[in-house]
């Protein structure tokens, strides 16, 4: 029996929906592929572009405040997205407490919002997936075609589906360099405006971590809505998912990131001489630079010693930074749509998080897709998740899919 025994996630959509939207995205993709401009400047990437340093003397500044912005044309797959758009840079700190800056970038559609109240604005992570500034959002979103193959250029569309709704929307670079968009005055966004968060796989990682941790670090913030899709909810399940199979070279580009982000870690104590050599040569790989060079990539012909993957210490480790296990829980109402043979983003994880969820008092809607593939489940799942966060902004109660009681 799956975890999250006694819990009741719906079942909607059948093989119908995942044709069509496999369809759809398919004319999507060739339509936008025909109106890619010819020529296109060339932008250089984050760690040759000044506007990305972190300047020297932000220690005392509070986290959040402005450092720099400016104005930029965002594209979708080459194409214009239907609206102004800047890059904003702020004060953060880094997962060592570090004083740090990194970039969201900030669209707000032309059309003139006509909905009830402010016009809304929903916080869109991508799933970066990469170990090098190469594979942020605010990259994607400024050089378009320069960064086909990312997951940032990809999901793109998606944040296009939402500006056409007339939201706001902000794509941070959560992953730093190595949220006060709000006060961009230029952009014309209320401090009133309805706040949503949305992220798929390791943008859906993201978010759970955003919506876990905003009633401690932000808690004048008031979530409308969070929508959480192919959710990696437990990050050593994830693991074996890639290991050994196609996009086994996902997980040397991840360990290089896991090294970089927690050094405490010690990541590279778990792998020989020829795994510490791949880990660093994966160090500004995006996901998809890692499948192509290291297929079928299998921990078991790098590990310092026989069933490293199942050393407590690793374990732990990746159990610590899991969603499905944090203790923390979101405060707003919650939308999770998963596949039930998700490839890389194990199913009976994303349930336990859910249960999780909801035994924490959050008001959850489990959506469970019909059988399809990882990435097929963007389409899928996308526009249950838009009218979702839709019904949050019009003030419409949120289903549940939580046991009674």
């Amino acid at each position: 029996m799956l975890p999250g025994q006694g819990y009741k996630p719906a079942n909607r959509g059948g093989q119908k929906t995942i044709k069509r939207a496999r369809r759809a995205m398919l004319v999507a993709s060739t339509l936008l592929s025909l109106l890619v401009p010819v020529a296109q400047a060339q932008v250089p990437t984050p760690d040759r572009d000044p506007f990305y340093a972190v300047p020297s003397g932000i220690d005392g500044l509070a986290n959040g405040t402005i450092l720099d912005s400016r104005r930029i044309q965002a594209v979708s797959v080459g194409v214009p997205m239907p609206g102004n758009a800047w890059q904003v840079k702020y004060k953060t700190l880094d997962n060592l407490g570090r004083a740090t800056a990194t970039v969201t970038t900030v669209m707000v559609p032309d059309a003139a919002w006509h909905g009830a109240g402010s016009r809304p604005l929903v916080s869109y992570q991508t799933a970066e997936d990469g170990a090098d500034t190469k594979c942020s959002s605010s990259y994607a979103l400024r050089a378009g075609v320069q960064a086909l193959g990312t997951d940032a250029d990809s999901e793109s569309i998606v944040m296009r589906l939402a500006l056409d709704r007339g939201w706001a929307v902000a794509a941070p670079d959560y992953e730093g360099p190595d949220s006060q968009f709000l006060g961009v005055k230029p952009a014309g966004i209320a401090p009133s405006a309805p706040l949503a968060l949305w992220g798929y796989s390791g943008g859906a990682l993201a978010s759970a971590w955003a919506a876990q941790l905003q009633p401690s670090l932000a808690p004048e913030l008031r979530l409308a809505g969070v929508a959480l899709g192919g959710v990696v909810a437990d990050l050593k399940a994830t693991f074996l998912a890639f290991n050994g199979g196609p996009a086994g070279g996902a997980v040397p580009m991840a360990l290089s990131g896991l090294d970089r982000s927690y050094p405490d870690m010690n990541i590279l104590q778990y792998l020989n001489a020829a795994g510490r050599q791949t880990v660093a040569a994966s160090a500004h790989d995006c996901i998809a630079d890692g499948i192509v060079r290291h297929p079928f990539w299998n921990i078991a012909s790098y590990e310092s010693r026989p069933d490293v993957i199942d050393d407590p210490g690793l374990t732990a480790s990746l159990t610590k930074i899991s969603p499905a296990a944090m203790s923390l829980a979101p405060t707003g109402p919650l939308y999770m749509y998963t596949s039930q043979t998700d490839e890389f983003a194990p199913f009976g994880p994303a349930l336990r998080l859910a249960a999780r969820y909801c035994a924490a008092g959050v008001t959850v809607d489990q959506v469970n897709d019909p059988p399809t593939d990882h990435v097929a489940e963007l389409a899928v799942g996308g526009p249950g998740a838009l009218t979702y966060l839709a019904d949050r902004f019009a003030g419409k109660a949120p289903p549940s899919t939580c046991p009674p009681g």
